[in-house]
């Protein structure tokens, strides 16, 4: 499958949805990225500051006595005179250390320490053998013994606190930016169903109007889908023009065919062989003109309900053969129950299956309704002798014409078979509960 036809498939929904989610897959971490780094960046502006400070601290109280280095025993800052306090300070002369910090008391080891320029300053943010100190060294001259000496202060900063502080912010961080992709999420998907919501109405109107519900989309739309509204109402009193033209031309021109053909069927002077073809001629024209309407344009028929067709065909059918006493059954026929199509077709469909089976049936008849997710189901059975299972596979074989099968069906079930295959349906031919023949219509439900 291409990846373009695969894209076309997907609904606008979803593919909004997804961009959404990519969006934000997207931002959330290239934010948060940028985010820490700033907020690092300014902890380690701060420390440098910091560092400057303790520095200058140290370049104020340092001197030179009798050529010795002197600094006092007790600095102002006591994180200085605190052994692993955390903070270290180093004073180089000659690169050698002359001066360290009563906090570096216990180190067995010395850093080694390159002093910077003279009047110049070094910072470095990961130092040590684990890059575990922030550095920071500036070198000054100082007046001894009548000659100026370059004197380095070297101060390090345990990064523990530094790194505590920059875990803290990124679970703070990372907790509220959560907490917001959740909320524009749902943000998001609200004015999604908000922005789709116009398109939604319009394509259950279309729906109704398939399945006969409504005959124009006649809600109020945005400005983008009223255009496409129009010409669905548009296409709609065309189709309803058309088949009105349809009708009225065919049923012209059925009328046309009559006259002519009655005339030569009452002629007198007409031979016996003749008249047989005529009949014959004056079958296939009605059945030819039935199929040329019926169905073309079902879906968008307006669904009518089965059961007041089917007590109509049945008070009828009592009159018809009241000599024969039947008792119908329609009590299984679902008040509920539409056939998606046109009434005159229904009658049609139903007349010609009543009719065989008051012609078949010794006493009884039922008549069944019922629909589910997918279909319309209409069942016709008698108690009659029914239809063999060998007459049953040809009368459904593709190329046999159901009019071949002359015992009580004849042109009707022809006519049957037309209807049904106009509305995609299935025709279907089986025993009955009293062992006659039972004949189940199927159409498929537009949803």
């Amino acid at each position: 499958m291409h990846f373009p036809t695969a894209l076309n498939k997907l609904s606008l929904r979803f593919r909004s949805f997804a961009a959404a989610i990519l969006t934000l897959i997207i931002f959330i971490p290239l934010t948060a990225i940028t985010l820490e780094k700033a907020f690092n960046n300014s902890l380690s502006q701060s420390m440098l500051q910091q560092l400057k400070v303790q520095s200058l601290t140290l370049i104020s109280e340092f001197e030179f006595e009798n050529n010795q280095a002197s600094m006092p025993e007790q600095l102002i800052n006591d994180q200085f005179n605190l052994p692993d306090s955390g903070l270290y300070a180093f004073i180089l002369t000659e690169n050698n250390i002359v001066w360290k910090s009563l906090s570096s008391l216990n180190w067995q080891q010395l850093p080694k320490l390159i002093p910077p320029a003279i009047g110049t300053e070094t910072f470095i943010e990961e130092f040590g053998a684990t890059d575990e100190y922030f550095l920071y060294a500036y070198t000054a001259e100082f007046e001894n013994a009548d000659t100026y000496q370059a004197v380095s202060f070297f101060i390090l900063q345990d990064k523990g606190i530094f790194n505590t502080e920059k875990d803290k912010f990124a679970n703070i961080l990372f907790e509220w930016l959560g907490l917001i992709a959740a909320l524009l999420l749902v943000l998001l998907l609200v004015s999604l169903n908000a922005a789709l919501l116009p398109i939604s109405r319009l394509n259950q109107q279309i729906k109704k109007a398939e399945r006969g519900q409504l005959k124009r989309v006649d809600q109020q739309y945005p400005p983008e889908l009223e255009k496409l509204k129009s010409s669905i109402n548009h296409l709609l009193d065309s189709e309803e023009l058309q088949r009105s033209r349809y009708k009225n031309s065919l049923s012209d021109l059925a009328h046309s065919l009559k006259t002519p053909l009655a005339v030569l069927s009452g002629c007198a002077e007409l031979p016996p062989e003749a008249r047989e073809p005529i009949q014959q001629i004056d079958l296939l024209i009605k059945r030819q003109l039935k199929r040329a309407v019926i169905g073309s344009f079902a879906g968008w028929e307006q669904a009518v309900e089965i059961r007041p067709s089917v007590v109509k065909l049945v008070n009828a059918m009592a009159k018809v053969y009241a000599d024969k006493h039947l008792k119908l059954n329609i009590e299984d026929v679902d008040a509920s129950t539409r056939f998606q199509g046109d009434i005159t077709d229904l009658m049609e469909l139903l007349g010609n299956l009543l009719d065989n089976a008051c012609k078949a049936a010794q006493k009884h008849i039922t008549v069944q309704s019922s629909i589910n997710t997918n279909w319309l189901n209409i069942s016709i059975g008698d108690d009659g002798p029914g239809i063999p299972d060998n007459k049953r596979q040809v009368l459904l074989e593709r190329g046999i014409r159901l009019d071949s099968y002359t015992e009580g069906q004849g042109i009707g079930m022809a006519v049957v078979a037309d209807l049904v295959s106009a509305y995609q349906g299935q025709l279907e031919i089986g025993t009955s509960a009293a062992g006659g023949a039972l004949i189940t219509l199927r159409f498929p439900v537009r949803q």
